[in-house]
């Protein structure tokens, strides 16, 4: 995938981050936990779609062995992406994607008011296990993304998460974003960053 990139200026108060060829996240943060980790997110967008690579490092996967459908996908690691038009999350769009490539789509409306019959039309995803973990991409189409309203060229909001499960069922929460929460909660403005494609 052909990748396109370009300047930004502040909005909102956000810092802008620059979506293109070299774009990328190394390390996310659970600060509820006090740990840092390696995951690395790069990102990539042409004219027609936006792409997101993550690779985890995690040597205790938690994976459900009896997959009914999307709600399995909770109690499992993954990876999570957050799309928003604007700061205030009024109806965001979410993807839950464990380490063998299942999801959890859903729609939502600040706060944490979740329409998990709502799913992507565009969104593909691939995974696979790694030496020391796991890795996905998924791609969405631009003009997926445009039609709920989020203006890909103009800006928009993003959150990247993910979920590290333990074998006796406690979990690490993981952001891009950091927080100064007492506990953790993705499904909040202040969690997202501001960004956009060319």
């Amino acid at each position: 995938m052909a990748a396109a990139c370009g300047n930004m200026t502040e909005k909102d108060g956000h810092e802008p981050f620059v979506i293109g060829a070299v774009t990328g996240i190394d390390g996310l943060h659970a600060p509820w936990d006090g740990l840092d980790d390696s995951t690395s997110v790069r990102f990539f967008a042409d004219s027609e779609d936006l792409c997101i690579v993550c690779e985890v490092e995690d040597t205790t996967l938690a994976v459900t062995e009896d997959y009914r459908g999307e709600n399995d996908v909770e109690p499992e690691d993954r990876v999570e992406v957050f799309f928003s038009a604007g700061p205030d999350m009024e109806l965001y769009y979410c993807a839950e994607i464990d380490p063998l490539g299942r999801v959890l789509d859903y729609s939502c409306r600040y706060p944490s008011q979740m329409d998990y019959g709502w799913d992507f039309s565009t969104l593909r995803v691939m995974s696979g296990l790694t030496a020391d973990g796991y890795a996905v991409s998924l791609k969405v189409s631009l003009s997926e993304l445009e039609s709920f309203g989020i203006d890909t060229a103009a800006g928009f909001y993003m959150g990247i998460f993910r979920a590290d499960f333990r074998p006796d069922g406690s979990v690490n929460w993981y952001s891009h974003v950091k927080s100064d929460d007492a506990s953790p909660n993705f499904h909040q403005p202040k969690m997202l960053f501001y960004t956009r494609t060319e």
